[in-house]
């Protein structure tokens, strides 16, 4: 069934720094772009340019299926959180590093990955913004896409920024919590350093050993990934120090000999999934970043592995649940808003077809994604724009060996 384009909406933007803050003062370190308050109409038109409706008419919603929400808490009162309640393995978390003095540190003698070790601080809480906004997109009642699902929701803001180590660590814990899928909208945790300093890509093994998929938000730097990640090194070497850390004047930011991608990664790419976004016509999300600079999605670029495990949905001016109030919704843009409406649209397949592993489920989304539209491009979107119809009428006999 070919996707329904629905026109984008004309209003006006207030800038704002993060994927789903609340309000224009709101820092937020991942993945966003503009902020609007449309309190308390809201609108789902995002869910129609996937086909949501079809899993709607047939009140297929995800139950019984847990995905786990790695952001910054939820406020559950919401009205589009109404009767529903969070797994109790719900919590805050901050990592070692960042829970503890460097005195304490050396005392407790941790060193290497302990220091991503996640320490509980207490029931999650939403007080930044983003991750309600987020949750509503996999969970929400009017605008979400499995609104029956389970959600254990991490909380990792600490401070106004997410703790990308606690992220990180939080995928071993997750991998005992009977989680099929896990959301992340945030920086840094789509690739993990294998250096002479560190190897942290220990802390992905659960995502194998328990079978889980990890969907990530793939930024709003309007990047090339296949640039940013795989270009020589030396073509950044006469560059300050300065310029190498702005990744909108220097296209390579990782050394590539001790930056391993998730998406390039043989044994971990199956259950790994990067997702960019789009607007309502199928055109690559922009927006504006905190101070009025001009970005956009992050896209694929040309590198066969990394358009292999990337898939995009609607990311421009998605109206979701506000965090400050119980009846409010913010219109926002950025990958943080896509990729838990995959996210969902995992436990939609998941719960549909229970007998499926969750790679198999990945596979399906990707496989089923829509690439018929005049646009397509794989370069910037990767395998397509995310199709609930069409996943959810595949022949699960073609996807039992995966």
């Amino acid at each position: 069934m070919n996707k329904i384009i629905i026109p984008a909406l004309a209003f006006t933007l207030t800038a704002c720094g993060g994927g789903g803050s609340g309000t224009p003062s709101t820092p937020n370190a991942d993945n966003g772009g503009n902020v609007e308050t449309v309190a308390p109409a809201f609108n789902n038109d995002h869910l129609k340019v996937i086909n949501a409706d079809y899993a709607r008419n047939r009140s297929i919603g995800g139950a019984g299926v847990t995905v786990a929400i790695i952001d910054s808490g939820v406020n559950v009162d919401h009205n589009e959180f109404a009767g529903k309640t969070l797994n109790q393995n719900s919590g805050s978390y901050v990592s070692a590093i960042n829970a503890y003095t460097f005195d304490e540190i050396e005392e407790m003698g941790l060193s290497g990955l302990d220091l991503y070790q996640p320490v509980y601080t207490g029931a999650q809480e939403d007080v930044f913004g983003h991750g309600t906004h987020v949750a509503s997109m996999t969970w929400g009642e009017n605008v979400g896409v499995a609104p029956e699902a389970g959600v254990i929701m991490m909380d990792v803001y600490a401070t106004t920024n997410p703790d990308s180590l606690a992220a990180k660590g939080l995928i071993s814990d997750l991998a005992t919590m009977s989680v099929e899928f896990i959301n992340a909208s945030l920086t840094g945790v789509d690739y993990y350093e294998n250096s002479e300093f560190i190897n942290e890509r220990p802390l992905y093994e659960g995502l194998e050993t328990a079978g889980m998929g990890f969907i990530v938000a793939a930024g709003n730097f309007g990047l090339d990934m296949t640039e940013t990640f795989l270009t020589n090194p030396v073509n950044c070497g006469d560059l300050s120090e300065t310029e190498r850390q702005d990744n909108l004047t220097c296209t390579f930011i990782f050394d590539a000999t001790s930056v391993d991608l998730l998406a390039k990664d043989a044994e971990l790419a199956d259950n790994f999934l990067w997702v960019g976004a789009v607007d309502n016509n199928g055109q690559p999300a922009e927006f504006l970043l905190a101070g009025g600079t001009e970005a956009g999605t992050n896209v694929p670029g040309s590198d066969a592995d990394i358009q292999a495990r990337w898939i995009s949905a609607p990311g421009s001016a998605v109206d979701g649940a506000f965090f400050d109030t119980n009846t409010d919704y913010l219109r926002v843009s950025g990958t943080s808003q896509a990729a838990p409406l995959v996210t969902g649209a995992a436990a939609l397949v998941k719960g549909q077809f229970p007998t499926l592993s969750n790679v198999a489920v990945m596979q399906i989304l990707l496989d089923t994604a829509d690439s018929s539209f005049s646009a397509y491009d794989p370069t910037i979107h990767g395998q397509g724009i995310l199709d609930i119809e069409a996943a959810l009428s595949i022949d699960p006999a073609n996807y039992e060996a995966l």
